[in-house]
């Protein structure tokens, strides 16, 4: 039951009159104490004239006193509102209710603690307008999390997933909508504790317009991570049985009467994107090798069920990693799996830098990276090795995996190896925005049987045993023994940072701009820091000084969003020991 709303103080001018409200903010709230007011703080900065917009906090029965804070905070603020609710424990209720409340041409979902830069409401409704859109969504920072980084590439207008799959890139709910779009179509987020509630409503969104925008010049949405989650609604363990029937409705989306798609390419690659990335991803990972055994068993079992559901035409739409995980779960041989999972922990792409050079005030950086096994019980790192088979490379698993039906043909990695990517991007220190950075990439394959060199050479009894345990062989061995020829794979690319042309054309934002490179091959992806490349902006600006980025790394609500749609985490600083030179100011270099 909704018990009233806190009412107004008095104001001096009048009530914004609902004709004229061009935007309402909804927020649901939850135990978020002092940190609600970062969001608010920014709300009341918006270049949007205040008389144009509406905010709207819609608290979830909290605990301590966020509501109490707020309601002090809001007397009389004319254009914000408080309504309390009973506790519902989850993010959907308290949306729906301030969506019922919202009185704007349009809405826009803010969770408690983040916030918007100072002129998002007044660009995204302007893009709205612009563009006739449905739905409009702001590049996004974040801030200890990855955060939808592809979908900003370039301008989007009047877009549809059914045509334009990297919206799929943008998932959560932090976006501008057109309220009669939403009362039209009836959506409405679901109630109750549902995992992938934001991905439920997004899809049927999606699939119910063709009128989709961006605003990619400008960073619109600071999307926060807190180090315990306290601050979530919705931060619990992840029960396996209950996640997995989450992914089973998001994916009955695409077989209800307004939303259907029917058989073929588009519905088999969207299937493997909820099959993949939130269900076969967990079964992967170092994380999933500290779980209990009952723990790790439970996601096998959930996740084999998944797989009895979906065709295997989908798996095509996979990375190459994620077919084996696939061939594996469809098997439900857990020996084979934990073999498996025991093999590809922790594998990444290493990255050293070639050149870094400035010159005419733009920096060109040269980098190389492989597909490299971690360092394990002190034995040195290793490339992955792949087998070529006719024109094409196979990775080369232990026995006891590849013996399981399915997986040698879900091994071919041929087409994923030749389409990896290397560029660069830019990170903003402060502000919490990436870049992509244009540049040239190219692939090699490295024969293994060269002599070995570096680490290789004194690898040792402990090298011996760790490779022993990765199932593979030693450098060399292929010409040796007359085995299959071995390869591991090199990617290389070279981008140039020009500070005065960076943001979609435009300068880059006043700070410091870290230098990365970001490689996706197979399906892994990283892009660590390099270290000593930088670019500095002239001065930090107020907006980043009172917004400060959160320095944690622990994962909350929806921890997997990062790893298929931003830009990778930075695992570690590649090119340690390097002696890089050091990256003059923007201001001096452009």
């Amino acid at each position: 039951m909704t018990a009233p709303e806190t009412a107004p103080a008095p104001a001096q001018a009048p009530d914004p009159a609902p004709d004229t409200l061009k935007v309402s903010v909804v927020i649901p709230t939850y135990n978020t104490g002092p940190t609600v007011l970062t969001g608010l703080r920014a709300l009341r900065g918006q270049t949007l004239p205040r008389d144009e917009f509406e905010v709207i906090y819609v608290d979830d029965g909290s605990t301590d006193d966020t509501a109490d804070i707020l309601e002090r905070e809001l007397d009389g603020e004319r254009n914000m509102r408080v309504i309390r609710i009973e506790n519902s424990g989850w993010p959907g209720r308290p949306r729906n209710i301030g969506t019922e409340a919202a009185r704007g041409e349009y809405v826009h979902y803010v969770d408690d603690d983040d916030w918007l830069a100072p002129e998002a409401l007044e660009r995204l409704h302007a893009r709205a307008r612009e563009t006739d859109a449905d739905v409009v969504i702001g590049r996004m920072a974040g801030h200890g999390r990855g955060a939808p980084r592809a979908v900003f590439d370039k301008p989007l207008a009047r877009a549809s997933l059914r045509e334009n799959t990297s919206l799929l890139g943008s998932m959560t709910v932090h976006k501008l909508f057109r309220r009669a779009f939403l009362r039209e179509k009836e959506l409405r987020f679901a109630e109750g504790k549902v995992r992938l509630e934001d991905h439920i409503f997004m899809l049927r969104a999606y699939l119910l317009t063709d009128r989709v925008s961006t605003v990619h010049d400008y960073t619109c949405y600071h999307w926060v991570r807190h180090s315990n989650g306290q601050h979530n609604i919705s931060y619990q363990r992840i029960d396996p049985v209950p996640y997995v029937d989450s992914i089973r409705r998001v994916l009955a989306v695409l077989d209800a009467p307004e939303t259907r798609v029917p058989s073929g390419r588009l519905r088999n690659r969207l299937l493997a994107n909820w099959y993949g990335y939130k269900g076969l991803r967990r079964l992967t990972g170092r994380g999933l090798l500290i779980q209990p055994a009952e723990h790790r068993y439970a996601w096998f079992d959930a996740v084999g069920a998944l797989a009895a559901d979906i065709p295997e035409e989908a798996d095509a739409h996979l990375p190459a990693r994620l077919r084996v995980v696939s061939a594996l779960a469809r098997h439900g041989d857990r020996q084979a799996w934990e073999d498996f999972a025991v093999f590809e922990a922790g594998i990444a792409h290493e990255h050293q830098v070639q050149s870094a050079e400035w010159h005419d005030g733009r920096l060109t950086v040269r980098c190389r990276t492989r597909l490299v096994h971690p360092a394990f019980a002190g034995a040195p790192v290793e490339p992955v090795s792949f087998v070529r088979h006719g024109k094409g490379y196979r990775w080369e698993l232990p026995a006891s995996v590849t013996a399981v039906p399915g997986v040698a043909e879900a091994a071919d990695f041929t087409e994923d190896v030749s389409g990896g990517k290397a560029r660069g991007l830019l990170h903003h220190a402060e502000g919490g925005t990436a870049l992509a950075v244009k540049g040239t990439h190219r692939f090699t394959a490295v024969p293994l049987g060269e002599p070995a060199t570096g680490a290789d050479r004194h690898e040792g009894l402990l090298g011996r045993v760790a490779r022993r345990l990765r199932g593979t062989a030693g450098p060399g061995a292929g010409s040796r023994t007359g085995a299959p020829e071995r390869f591991a794979l090199r990617y290389e690319t070279e981008f140039t940072v020009d500070p005065a042309t960076a943001d979609q054309g435009g300068p880059l934002a006043p700070g410091t701009w870290h230098v990365k490179t970001q490689t996706s091959s197979c399906g892994w992806i990283t892009a660590p820091k390099l270290r000593g490349l930088r670019v500095e902006g002239p001065q930090e600006p107020d907006e980043y000084r009172e917004f400060e980025e959160p320095r944690d790394e622990t994962e909350s609500r929806d921890e997997a969003t990062e790893r298929r749609t931003g830009d990778g985490e930075d695992r570690t600083d590649a090119g340690a020991g390097q002696s890089l030179s050091s990256s003059p100011s923007a201001s001096a270099s452009a």
